[in-house]
């Protein structure tokens, strides 16, 4: 059966809010820490483009070429600050503009620290491979909200779990696209609105759910949690962040459903 012109609007807009997402990028200029200066004149500010949904780590081996020749010898863990808040590697730029900056900066002004890493507030961070494991933990966990278990994910061949996270890594929607259809994650198939043939009773009912009804799309939601002490008109007013103490997520399902039934 053709989809329906409504539904082929609704997809075309889910496709194009994708890209809009997966090509946002944040401008940063980026400044080594007056600690890891080991030459003068200081070396200038590092002008960059931060994909929304990559990750700082990602970025260090460019940032440490620029910074090469002031950088004391010896290797260390690099991180990031925001105006003295450390900046936890494992959550996506995007995320960490718009939670830390309510009254956004461009370019976001950061430091970068080759030393000293302050592992009483981070979690220890190997490069890439740990932004990846915790990459397919994320993936898991969207997974099991999605279909009630990960199977999917841990099913998921050498080959599929490395081209999906060199799509992540190059921001490459299309790669990723073709292989999250395999493992039916993307909320942008039909699959995830899909007509039910079987007779399952509704939760919290007898009767059961009539052929051709329809199970809702459930997207997985990772929401960032803000406590603030004081009550504000707008959020805008708040002081910025300073601990992550305030600051904490949960994962949530958002349940949609076709109108109408169809």
């Amino acid at each position: 059966m053709a989809a329906a012109p409504r539904d082929e609007e609704a997809a075309a807009w889910s496709e194009e809010a994708a890209r809009l997402v997966w090509g946002g990028a944040v401008p940063l200029q980026v400044h080594l820490h007056d600690a890891d200066v080991t030459a003068l004149p200081p070396p200038p500010p590092f002008l960059t483009l931060g994909p929304r949904i990559g990750y700082f780590p990602l970025l260090v081996s460019t940032i440490k070429a620029h910074f090469s020749s002031s950088l004391p010898p010896g290797v260390d863990t690099v991180w990031f600050e925001y105006k003295g808040l450390p900046l936890k590697w494992y959550i996506p730029i995007g995320v960490l503009f718009d939670l830390l900056c309510a009254d956004p900066e461009r370019p976001w002004n950061l430091t970068v620290h080759f030393r000293g890493y302050p592992a009483d507030i981070l979690s220890p961070c190997e490069g890439e491979d740990s932004v990846k494991w915790n990459y397919n933990n994320s993936l898991k966990e969207a997974a099991f909200i999605i279909t009630g278990n990960s199977k999917n994910v841990m099913n998921m061949s050498q080959a599929d779990q490395l081209a999906m996270w060199e799509s992540v890594r190059k921001g490459d929607l299309n790669s990723y696209m073709n292989i999250s259809t395999k493992i039916k994650l993307g909320p942008f198939e039909e699959d995830f609105l899909v007509r039910t043939s079987s007779l399952e009773p509704r939760q919290g009912s007898d009767e059961p759910e009539s052929p051709g009804s329809i199970k809702p799309c459930r997207v997985p939601v990772r929401l960032y949690v803000r406590r603030v002490q004081q009550d504000l008109e707008y959020l805008e007013d708040a002081i910025p962040v300073s601990d992550w103490e305030s600051v904490s997520y949960i994962n949530r399902p958002l349940e949609i459903r076709k109108e109408g039934g169809t």
